[in-house]
């Protein structure tokens, strides 16, 4: 036996609030993803209105008012929380300004006596709002394709369920109803509404645990100081451990680190460290890899060079870091940087081999004098 509209409504409102839970459970573990503060509270907003209208008798007027009204803010803050997960800062003043644009057209009408009109227009609006936030997903498809795919078809699907309660609304001209409306239209917007928030409710936790180990990955790969990557993401992005030839290793290392860091304080180093890493990541080619690889230590391995290449690229970096200055509570602090480069002989070089051909070269920097760069047996003032 068919369940009636209020019957699949009510589930659907049932649907939302107990979604809105869960995804406050979840932003309380990862408080990150602030998506899902906007997402929770949308369908909150949305479950609460479902809930009311397909309960309360809507005969009292103010029970549709009210509950169309907080159905369609809450498809603002999903619309909202959609922005956030893209990127997007949110500007509360334009926010508010949209829930009063939406909400105005529905409530109004709806409290005058015009209970259809509302509905209809509330209709529309959803739809509109349904699609957009489709769009916006679909922007970043990229970031995990088959879950945002599933998201931008359910959001349009019951953007289109909508769109077709307020049709029927607008083809029958019910300005004034005499009761909740019962039609196709509105067997298939309840039938998609439970689909749609379960679906969405499910893949957007999916999407948020993906999003939340790749951020783990990219932590456990970066160095936190300095936003390169760090030692071990430095030998892992090796294929094999192993350089082509033509592949250049250059070793940096900061000159009287530990001077910095006894007058200046560890925050005046760390604004060394930042600075130089900042040098390191503004000089790089494409497909070169930087890495911070100990406490003052940087690797810079230059894909398909020359070792007057690679020697021009370590005196350029020097020099700019070398006429830097970092701005310290204690005074504008600057610093040197040595340097030492080896080149890859041979196809298959271990990368390993080259990286410490290129320490023994940055040693040699350090001790003749220090602020220079090495190559291997030759040295370059």
């Amino acid at each position: 036996m068919p369940f009636d509209p209020d019957t699949l409504f009510f589930a659907a409102g049932i649907c939302a609030t107990a979604l809105a839970v869960t995804m406050l459970g979840v932003w309380f573990q990862n408080r990150v993803d602030r998506f899902l503060v906007g997402w929770m509270t949308g369908m909150a907003l949305v479950g609460t209105g479902v809930i009311l209208y397909s309960t309360l008798p809507p005969d009292r007027i103010a029970v549709p008012t009210v509950a169309f009204a907080l159905e369609i803010v809450g498809f603002v803050a999903v619309f909202v929380a959609a922005g956030q997960f893209v990127g997007r800062q949110v500007d509360w003043s334009r926010t508010s300004a949209l829930c009063l644009a939406v909400a105005c057209p529905v409530a109004v009408p709806i409290a005058c006596g015009f209970d259809g009109f509302g509905i209809m227009v509330y209709n529309f609006l959803a739809a509109a709002l349904l699609a957009m936030t489709a769009r916006r997903y679909w922007i970043v498809r990229t970031e995990a394709p088959v879950f945002i795919a599933g998201i931008t078809v359910l959001y349009l699907l019951s953007a289109l369920s909508f769109l077709a309660c307020g049709a029927m609304l607008l083809h029958d001209r019910s300005w004034v109803l005499d009761g909740r409306p019962d039609n196709w239209a509105e067997h298939f917007n309840a039938i998609m509404s439970i689909a749609g928030i379960t679906g969405i409710g499910s893949l957007s936790l999916a999407l948020n645990q993906s999003r939340a180990a790749r951020r783990h990955r990219h932590e456990a790969r970066t160095d936190a100081l300095t936003g390169l990557l760090n030692r071990r993401a430095l030998f892992d992005s090796v294929p094999d451990g192993r350089l082509q030839q033509g592949d250049a290793v250059i070793a940096f290392d900061l000159d009287r680190f530990k001077a910095i860091n006894d007058r200046h304080g560890h925050y005046g180093g760390d604004q060394v460290l930042r600075c130089f890493a900042d040098v390191l990541r503004q000089n790089r080619r494409r497909g070169d890899l930087v890495a911070r690889t100990g406490g003052e230590e940087f690797v810079l391995v230059m894909r398909d060079t020359t070792l007057p290449l690679a020697i021009s690229a370590a005196e350029h970096i020097r020099a700019i870091f070398a006429a830097s200055e970092v701005e310290a509570p204690g005074g504008n602090i600057k610093g040197t940087a040595s340097a030492g480069i080896a080149l890859s002989q041979t196809a298959d070089e271990g990368f390993e081999a080259v990286l410490n051909r290129a320490d023994t070269a940055l040693y040699r920097a350090k001790d003749t004098g220090r602020d220079r760069a090495s190559a291997e047996f030759q040295t370059a003032a």
